[in-house]
């Protein structure tokens, strides 16, 4: 259906610093397209270097022509829970670009005049006279991460309608399925469906996730009277609450349809609820999951597992030796190098993790040969380490003991 990328196509990003908008600049940038991210603040933004990053805000329509300008394509999410201010917003893209590809919503339906602020917004763009593409997404595994604070905490997840059934979208797929709507031809005037490839219950989940960081979690359902409360507290519209409840209830006992676009389209599957969690692990484990995870990917012989709980801007520093610190994964994994160079090591027992707080501490007993002497040893080592973010970002290492002759 569609032709190879065109390289020399100007995209501009909007929601550029957002779940999706971040996974496709990325994408671009990947891909050899230049991307141009719209952002409030672009010396906030954290986008890479080789990303355009002009200053623009959807409130303000006319922020938005200087960022329009040359532009061939514009990805378009609009983050308002009503479609007020959208028309010139469209107007204004209609006016320099030839295409729009726009993240709707699977709730839209062409057989309903009511479609909520996504039909609305759908709407605005069809009569603004420029080519687009709707990208109707079901509802984004990133809302899970609400619960975040939660699982961290107690463990037990508070929300209303435990069977809600719902087959949650990666932000990836979304972003990669947008990728190619911006930089190919044969997408203009579709209306995309994606989902999904399962469907799962708000508990199932929330028992996904325990599986993922390695500890059981509870759903506990709560009355959607007392949900309602809170919501309109954080949302600030009971209209769009009593919305969202209405259709939670609908799903438990008609659950989300699946479909497999995202896989004809991209020619990969979906990615799982589970690989989603596996991707936002940092975020639900809390200093003990991080440190009991640690832990087991020692005594599993998994180093892979285990570099990718630290941080990659983690520090290192040996107090005891007077060594200057290590920062970075690159710079540690080549000073372990170089520590080890002359041995060889056979095992290593682990004792711990001993809990402190957002710390814990780790004692390390190598039993190795020394090269040069051809003596068999034990050394024993005690690692401080310092959780943030879900993620080892500071380990502090101090040797108990020189080397010990090993009897074999």
């Amino acid at each position: 259906m569609a032709s190879m990328t065109d390289l020399n196509k100007k995209v501009l990003v909007t929601g550029a610093t957002g779940n999706v908008g971040r996974r496709l600049v990325a994408m671009l940038a990947e891909a050899g397209v230049t991307p141009r991210a719209l952002a409030r603040d672009p010396r906030s933004a954290g986008l890479p270097d080789e990303v355009e990053v002009v200053r623009g805000d959807l409130t303000d329509p006319g922020s938005l022509d200087a960022a329009l300008e040359g532009v061939d394509s514009v990805f378009l999410l609009w983050p308002f829970l009503t479609a007020e201010g959208a028309r010139p917003v469209v107007d204004a893209i209609a006016r320099h670009a030839r295409h729009v590809v726009y993240l709707s919503a699977f709730s839209v339906r062409d057989d309903r005049t009511e479609n909520g602020v996504w039909g609305e917004v759908e709407q605005l763009i069809e009569h603004a006279g420029t080519q687009w593409t709707f990208l109707r997404a079901g509802g984004f595994a990133t809302n899970t991460l609400g619960w975040a604070g939660e699982i961290r905490g107690t463990g037990v997840v508070r929300a209303p309608y435990a069977g809600a059934a719902r087959s949650l979208i990666h932000e990836a797929d979304i972003a990669a399925v947008a990728a190619l709507a911006l930089t190919e031809d044969g997408h203009a005037g579709r209306r995309y469906v994606l989902t999904g490839p399962e469907v799962l219950t708000q508990a199932e989940q929330v028992r996904v996730i325990g599986e993922v960081i390695g500890r059981s979690l509870r759903f506990d359902e709560q009355p959607p009277e007392e949900a309602r409360e809170q919501m309109i507290a954080a949302w600030g519209d009971p209209t769009f609450v009593d919305q969202a409840l209405g259709y939670w209830a609908s799903i438990v006992d008609e659950p989300e349809l699946v479909t497999f676009t995202v896989a004809e389209l991209t020619g990969r599957p979906a990615r799982t609820f589970r690989e989603w969690a596996r991707d936002h692990a940092p975020a639900f484990r809390n200093s003990a999951d991080v440190a009991n995870a640690y832990v087991g990917t020692f005594r599993q012989g998994s180093m892979e597992e285990a570099l990718a709980l630290l941080s990659q801007d983690v520090v290192r520093v040996a107090p005891l030796e007077g060594a200057e610190e290590l920062t970075g994964l690159r710079a540690i994994m080549e000073n372990a190098r170089l520590l080890t160079a002359g041995y060889d090591i056979h095992g290593v027992d682990v004792d711990g993790p001993f809990l402190a707080g957002d710390r814990f501490a780790v004692k390390f007993t190598f039993d190795e040969t020394d090269q040069r002497t051809g003596r068999r040893e034990s050394t024993s080592k005690m690692s401080l380490y310092t959780v943030s973010g879900g993620r080892i970002v500071r380990e502090e290492v101090y040797y108990l003991d020189g080397p010990q002759a090993v009897t074999r």
